[in-house]
């Protein structure tokens, strides 16, 4: 009994003792999100991703949002396909489809854009 006892509260000193470290995982993606933690959406409406951006929502990917977004798409350093492309890299949608790609959903993205800039929300 008392060596059960004693190899016992070995093993629970041992045990007790090893320190989990964290684990940092990345949420970055190479452009077809293998490096996702998160499950990305399929499909987003290009309104609900352009008032994601502007709203914030894409700032960890480097799209500023809201009156900051408007100056620089306006000028050009923030265009609808960096947009999309944020959005892939930081795992919110999915390129399975080629949506990053694709002229019409970016197309779609810049007109919901620049109309949430008119109206100013």
């Amino acid at each position: 009994m008392k060596c059960t006892l004693t190899t016992s509260l070995a093993a629970l000193v041992i045990a007790g003792s090893m320190t989990t470290l964290p684990v940092t995982v990345s949420a970055q993606s190479t452009g077809d999100n293998v490096d996702c933690v998160r499950t990305p959406e399929a499909y987003i409406p290009a309104g609900t991703l352009a008032m994601m951006a502007y709203r914030g929502a894409l700032e960890k990917e480097g799209i500023p949002g809201s009156q900051k977004l408007q100056l620089e798409f306006r000028t050009g350093k923030i265009t609808a396909e960096k947009i999309v492309q944020a959005a892939v890299m930081g795992c919110i949608l999915s390129n399975k489809y080629g949506l990053a790609d694709h002229e019409n959903y970016v197309s779609d993205v810049k007109k919901e854009l620049q109309a949430l800039m008119r109206i100013g929300l």
